[in-house]
């Protein structure tokens, strides 16, 4: 486990920040740090202290000779005798006490209990990775200014000013997937059979019902999509459509105007015929068209506001905002690698989990596995009903444990540890090419649906900003096919630091901007990236500078785009045998499907 200079573990390196002297996120550490399962003590020895501290002086020869009774040195030494042990034994108890009531960073909760808080400010939320709240708190990128993005509206100075915003937005929460509820269910079915009693500790889970229902946004996802809108148009409309200038707190249609006045194309926005795809789409949309901002002349009709794309989600049919049902190979176990790595990391990190509540939970018989699913089940009754009793049940290292595997599923699915990964990621990619260079799609390559990027009505391309909402996955292969340096991860311990943290990158609500900014300073636009509110480090993505604001300009990243896009072989690595994957370290290739 990386550590800090005192021995203990370091919630830093998990923030996307390395430790001083270990190298950058964006130049990858080649030697993982290992999560142990090691106490992080006080630095103090208690058990040598206690031994020496009661341990008998030697003994030494002594002459005895008959001494009267009441004598006063005799008396005193005998109070001395006596009383001087016992202080010293009572000092020790109450700091052997004190330090071990102090709750550490791997001690049980069950011991010690916690409830969601922890003594070092350790926020459990923000380790859940693709099922962790959105927020945009934390330090920034390597290599990354931290003031950058965080001005007046996120721009440098009040000279600069947005041309144009491309957002690429995930659902917001939700009910679990078909495929994890039914690993909840079989956790639930195993706590329910018990035939003992569980530990008073845990007397609650005699009573636990699984509730939960599955797929749906929940209503909780519904107002972090509106949130979002709204402060999309706060941040980044106002400026777009010059709204303050024209005297419009919210948005209206006679905003949408060339420079010249003429009408623009009502806005076109993007989604999936997924039920919580097209439900966190209107939400957004709700928030930044100001449906319900109570403004007499605002239009409450959506019709009016906006044109909804919607793009169905069905094997074979191209999507770029569900790419991996145009592409078979990826649902190829011998192609993706996520769900059998990430296998082998929870074995590791959650051991001692499972032996723990097995002492607790008699005749439960909990593997690894169960206590993974009890950690997911933390996170998507929080989502649900804002708290859940099994948050309480793991530490905090364990917890960062479950954000690693998290990062191994998604890293070996649509990353790099996955042959197909960028290859997904490619269409939206070219999609974004298209809409810079102000041309429509014809070629359907890819996962590209020309029937939609061939026509302006349905791919305008002159928009002051577009929105398209989409899956986790999409997003992370949209990163990787760009050539974010996401290194290499290990799944048999857990990579200190490292740039591929999934609750940083896809928590629920997650958002990408590709902003176009133009300032006085610059004799062309600028191209910024933010990802969650941090501002993404473009160095490896082409030509891109070194800069700490993030910028690239115009014509450096659309050259970038060409080039990302022409390495991805999408043919060969969706319909045949991807070029390279013999080359793959070997606990990534699997003999057969």
């Amino acid at each position: 486990m990386a550590s800090n200079t005192n021995g203990a573990y370091d919630p830093l390196l998990h923030d996307g920040q390395p430790a001083q002297g270990r190298a950058s996120l964006d130049t990858q550490s080649t030697t993982p740090s290992t999560l142990t399962a090691s106490r992080t003590g006080s630095g103090v020895d208690l058990e040598a202290a206690a031994a020496e501290t009661l341990a008998p002086a030697e003994s030494t020869p002594t002459r005895f000779r008959r001494v009267r009774a009441g004598t006063e040195p005799a008396l005193k030494k005998l109070i001395i005798l006596l009383v001087v042990p016992a202080i010293v034994l009572l000092i020790l108890f109450f700091f052997i006490s004190s330090v071990s009531s102090a709750p550490s960073r791997d001690s049980s909760p069950i011991v010690a209990p916690t409830g969601i808080s922890y003594a070092s400010g350790f926020n459990m939320k923000q380790s859940w990775g693709s099922l962790s709240p959105y927020y945009d708190s934390g330090k920034q990128w390597a290599g990354i200014a931290e003031n950058a993005g965080k001005g007046s509206y996120g721009l440098p100075h009040d000279q600069c000013r947005f041309k144009q915003v491309h957002v690429l937005h995930r659902h917001a929460e939700r009910y679990p997937t078909g495929g994890a509820f039914e690993k909840l269910t079989v956790l639930a079915n195993k706590i329910s059979s018990m035939t003992e009693k569980p530990a008073e500790e845990l007397s609650w889970i005699s009573t636990f019902n699984l509730t939960l229902g599955t797929e749906l946004l929940l209503a909780s996802g519904v107002a972090t999509e509106f949130s979002s809108g709204s402060m999309f148009w706060e941040t980044h409309g106002r400026l777009l459509y010059n709204a303050t200038e024209k005297g419009e707190m919210f948005w209206h249609p006679s905003l949408n105007v060339y420079p010249n006045g003429t009408a623009r194309h009502i806005p076109v926005l993007r989604t999936t015929d997924q039920s919580r795809i097209h439900t966190s789409a209107r939400a957004w949309a709700a928030g930044f068209f100001g449906i319900y901002s109570g403004e007499d002349n605002s239009p409450i009709d959506d019709d009016e506001l906006y044109k909804l794309v919607v793009m169905q989600e069905a094997p074979l049919i191209n999507n770029t905002l569900a790419s991996y049902y145009s592409c078979p190979n990826s649902n190829s176990k011998k192609y993706t690698t996520g769900s059998r790595i990430y296998r082998e990391w929870v074995e590791i990190y959650l051991a001692d989990a499972s032996a723990r509540l097995n002492k607790l939970l008699p005749t439960a018989n909990l593997t690894p596995m169960d206590c993974f699913t009890a950690q997911a089940m933390c996170a998507y009754e929080t989502a649900a009903y804002g708290y859940s009793r099994f948050c309480e049940l793991f530490t905090e290292k364990e917890w960062y444990g479950y954000e690693y595997r998290e990062a191994l599923e998604f890293w070996g699915d649509a990353s790099l540890g996955s042959a197909v990964g960028a290859a997904e990621g490619v269409g939206w990619l070219m999609e974004l090419l298209g809409r810079l260079e102000k041309r429509l799609l014809t070629d359907p390559y890819g996962s590209i649906n020309v029937t939609i990027t061939g026509n302006e009505e349905t791919f305008p391309l002159d928009q002051p900003f577009y929105m398209d909402m989409t899956h986790d996955t999409v997003i992370i292969a949209i990163l990787t096919a760009l050539g974010i340096p996401f290194g290499t991860l290990p799944s048999d311990s857990m990579l200190q630091p490292r740039l591929f943290v999934t609750s940083r990158l896809t928590p629920f609500g997650a958002r990408l901007y590709v902003e176009l900014i133009d300032c006085p300073e610059f004799s062309e636009t600028q191209v910024r990236l933010k990802l969650n509110g941090r501002v993404l480090p473009l160095t490896g993505v082409g030509n891109c500078p070194t800069t700490e604001d993030g910028f690239c300009p115009e014509n450096v990243f659309i050259e970038a785009l060409r080039t990302a896009t022409a390495k991805v072989d999408y043919d060969n690595a969706c319909f045949g045998i991807p070029k390279g994957w013999e080359n793959a370290p070997e606990y990534l290739r699997a003999d057969d499907e």
